[in-house]
C-alpha cells in the first residue's frame, strides 16, 4: 500500500475550504474534528478525513474526490500514517 503523496494537514485544510464553498453542514462530527484538531495543532484524523471527502465526492461527483477518500480509506485501514 503507497503512503499518501500529500500531507493529512494539507488534506485537511482542503477539505475545510470545500465543505465551506459546496455548504456540508458545520455542525456534523467530521467537520468538528476537523476543525477542532487544526485549532489544537493535531495531526489530521484520518477518520474524519475519509468521512468529509466521501461527503464531498457524494455531492459534487467529482473522480478526485472519490480517488482521494479511498486513498485515504486504505491508509487508514491499513494502519499506515501520513
Amino acid at each position: 500500500m503507497a503512503r499518501l503523496e500529500t500531507p493529512t494537514d494539507a488534506l485537511r485544510d482542503r477539505a475545510l475550504v470545500l465543505s465551506g464553498e459546496l455548504g456540508l453542514d458545520s455542525g456534523s462530527w467530521y467537520v468538528r474534528v476537523l476543525e477542532e484538531g487544526r485549532s489544537a495543532g493535531a495531526d489530521a484524523d484520518l477518520g474524519a478525513l475519509v468521512r468529509v471527502y466521501w461527503e464531498l465526492q457524494r455531492l459534487t461527483g467529482r473522480a478526485d474526490l472519490r480517488d482521494e477518500w479511498r486513498r485515504l480509506a486504505d491508509t487508514l485501514w491499513s494502519g499506515q500514517t501520513a
